[in-house]
């Protein structure tokens, strides 16, 4: 009985830990990024075949040379003080931008959208920058500018302003499903901010009017959202949909396991980017894609938390953007994918394969660890946990005095 209760008791404890959040956010970080290595392994090798005369591992290679970059940013960002953060906003923000005018000048396209350009032998999308850049600018102003968020004037200047300017950028590379997660961060920000409700419903108007406006404005887009709405096939238009599907449905409870995709043979476009969920769900079932969905539910508890009980606006506002962006871009690609939603092309955070996605997920998951890390009373639990240095020498020294 007694060892019963105590049970409740300490996962109770364990959950108003200063450090739930950091370990949430590590735990999912860890199981994101894993499953999305050994998928893209699979999934990327026919592909590699194909356009690198034999060598199946070419793409898996790209994917951990970006694995490599990322971890080096999060392991950095997750050490950087709050303050530094707010000097570093802008500048990314700047940067990106600077990077989409490039785009718009010298990139090349890719499925329509022009949205990427060659840095030093690689591809490089300025728009991922773009969305952690933007989160955090808007954490810097909206904060600075909280109490005065009351009329329309003060709400442009600055942040709707500069939030419109990076969405036209994106919008004028034909890249709508960006936009869109851009536009999911800014509102985010805002509401967290304080904006009044009023104002959502003015730009939900404006969004509708501009949303049918852009969807019109291609071909392409029209069809993928006809034959979502009628279920009805216009030549090759519902072939991804379809074969995803089907490999979801193949995949069972427990998979085909892990390399056995039948999919990923020519079958599924792709097969290791936006259709990566349904790899996953042939070669690990519905556990792996259950899995997959506890890891994002443990990103969204612990940027909850990180807001809630944060006491610095700039970590509120700059934490629900990031967590808004991760959340929201998995739950489209997922939606997609089980067509509950029009095919959109926006890849699943931390688990597709695209080095530019990978590298500014694990920067943004760096951000969030080091808003964790800054949560009232983590930094002394930090401080007074033992590292891993230290408990492994006492593990070792207690053998050696037992032997």
């Amino acid at each position: 009985m007694t060892a019963t209760a105590a049970r409740p008791e300490s996962t109770v404890s364990a959950w108003r830990s200063p450090l739930a959040s950091y370990y949430l956010l590590v735990a999912a970080t860890a199981i994101l990024v894993l499953v999305g290595l050994a998928v893209v392994l699979s999934s990327s090798s026919v592909a590699s075949i194909r356009t690198t005369e034999g060598n199946a591992y070419a793409g898996f290679i790209t994917q951990l040379i970006a694995l490599a970059a990322g971890m080096a940013a999060l392991v950095v960002g997750s050490r950087l003080p709050i303050k530094a953060w707010r000097i570093v906003a802008p500048w990314v923000l700047y940067g990106s931008m600077a990077l989409l005018t490039v785009v718009l000048a010298t990139g090349f396209a890719v499925g329509g959208n022009k949205a990427w350009i060659r840095v030093a032998g690689f591809s490089l999308q300025p728009s991922e920058i773009a969305k952690l850049g933007l989160a955090l600018y808007l954490g810097v102003v909206l904060s600075r500018f909280r109490h005065r968020l009351t009329n329309p004037r003060d709400i442009m200047m600055p942040g709707g302003l500069m939030a419109i300017a990076v969405i036209g950028l994106v919008l004028a590379g034909k890249d709508m499903g960006t936009a869109m997660i851009l536009m999911v961060i800014v509102l985010v920000a805002f509401w967290v901010a304080g904006v009044p409700a009023r104002f959502f419903g003015m730009v939900g108007v404006v969004g509708v009017v501009g949303l049918t406006a852009l969807v019109f404005s291609a071909q392409s887009r029209v069809a993928r959202i006809e034959q979502w709405l009628t279920g009805e096939c216009v030549s090759d238009a519902c072939w991804q949909q379809t074969h995803g599907t089907s490999a979801l449905g193949a995949g069972g409870l427990w998979g085909l396991g892990p390399g056995m995709s039948r999919e990923k043979w020519g079958w599924l476009p792709a097969a290791d980017n936006d259709y990566i969920f349904a790899i996953i769900g042939e070669e690990f079932g519905l556990l792996g894609t259950l899995l997959i969905l506890a890891a994002f539910a443990m990103i969204l508890v612990a940027v909850t938390r990180i807001v809630t009980r944060s006491t610095d606006t700039f970590v509120q506002i700059a934490g629900a953007g990031i967590g808004a962006w991760i959340v929201i871009q998995a739950v489209v690609n997922i939606a997609v994918v089980l067509e509950f939603l029009p095919v959109t092309g926006v890849p699943l955070p931390l688990v597709s394969s695209g080095g530019s996605s990978l590298i500014m997920s694990l920067a943004a998951m760096g951000v969030l660890l080091s808003f964790a890390r800054h949560e009232p009373g983590a930094a002394e639990a930090l401080a007074a946990r033992p590292s891993v240095v230290r408990r492994s020498l006492a593990v070792l020294s207690r053998g050696t005095r037992r032997g």
